[in-house]
């Protein structure tokens, strides 16, 4: 098939992966950038810049939309042959949706990889999307009650080609008691609050400047790390400690499937849905609040035998089931009308709001 997708194709992006992914799988796939000019400064400091003011967002992709990107994205899919168009985040204005669906007649595709709290401005809300991927079963359930868009569940997953376990020896730089990876964003900075007498070793971006507690600041390892640095830093760690952002609601994020994939031990936030991606107890250790994580971390890191029988049967879960190969396939026959998305438990008895 000839696929376009849309998105941004730095190191580790979500895009990326995808490209990378159907690429093996024999696809025909073409990239389209949403941010072209990536080596002109002050267009890339403008699209970092637009993640925290909304209001340079929206002059951003007002500049963007005055560049004619529909129509430069119209040109690909008439000189390319595409057969399907999968944005891969809510990067498209509903006109910009609206005037592809009327001009191609193709299927466009989102499949959004965050939790609601990154919504943003929700374009995708107003949009005349064919069909609509998301994590989380409860933004699942919640959207497919109002929008008009097929909407299905599909849970993160994890590059098996990018997150591969190293056969080197571990660097001492990443060895450590326990470690994490992502934004050190104001929930991880209160939850690592109750943390400060582990051996704690956090790569990601820096600690923001207006963080009041300089004591986790030790923990910062001064980057972040991708690939095959990343594997070295989750197995030279005898914890990743994946503590899910509280607007998860039921879901899990895409550290939980890396690290399962390298074939690291890991403790992450128990959700609801995680007995339908893993055993609990046999392929990932869960935690309920900070009191059980202190017990499950002093207990795990002196059980190496028991921690390392976990994490090779949460490699095993993972190359079975949750690699991209196996989202994008399922992906690509839920649009071709053979599968309805990942199956989602149903919630629909329980107290969550909407459900």
């Amino acid at each position: 098939m000839n696929i376009l997708i849309i998105g941004t194709f730095e190191n580790e992006s979500f895009a990326s992966h995808i490209s990378e992914n159907l690429y093996n799988m024999e696809h025909n796939v073409t990239e389209f950038d949403i941010m072209p000019y990536r080596i002109n400064f002050t267009s890339k400091f403008f699209y970092r810049l637009n993640q925290i003011l909304e209001k340079t967002k929206s002059f951003y992709y007002t500049l963007r939309n005055n560049n004619n990107r529909s129509q430069e994205i119209l040109h690909i899919i008439q000189n390319k042959g595409i057969e399907l168009i999968l944005v891969t985040h809510d990067f498209l204005f509903p006109s910009e949706i609206e005037f592809l669906k009327k001009s191609s007649k193709l299927n466009i595709a989102m499949w959004f990889p965050d939790h609601i709290a990154n919504f943003g401005k929700a374009y995708f809300m107003n949009s005349r999307y064919d069909f609509l991927f998301f994590k989380d079963p409860y933004i699942v359930m919640t959207l497919s009650k109002v929008l008009k868009s097929k909407i299905y569940y599909l849970p993160e997953c994890f590059n098996e080609f990018k997150h591969r376990s190293v056969t080197t020896m571990i660097d001492d730089k990443y060895i450590c008691d326990i470690t994490t990876a992502g934004n050190f964003h104001s929930w991880r900075v209160a939850f690592f609050d109750h943390l400060k007498e582990f051996d704690i070793k956090f790569w990601g971006s820096p600690p923001p400047f207006w963080m009041p507690e300089k004591a986790l600041q030790k923990f910062y390892q001064g980057r972040s790390v991708f690939n095959s640095d990343k594997a070295q830093a989750f197995l030279g760690s005898k914890i990743v400690l994946n503590n899910l952002h509280f607007a998860e609601v039921l879901s899990l994020n895409v550290r939980t499937f890396e690290a399962a994939g390298i074939g690291a031990f890991q403790l992450v936030d128990w959700r609801p849905e995680i007995d339908h991606l893993f055993i609990d107890g046999k392929e990932i250790i869960t935690y309920k609040n900070i009191h059980d994580l202190k017990i499950k971390i002093k207990y795990w890191l002196v059980n190496p035998d028991k921690r390392q029988e976990i994490a090779n049967a949460g490699k095993l879960r993972a190359f079975k089931e949750h690699t991209y190969k196996h989202r994008l396939d399922l992906l690509i026959k839920t649009i071709e009308g053979k599968r309805e998305g990942f199956k989602m438990p149903d919630y629909s008895n329980s107290n969550l709001p909407n459900a």
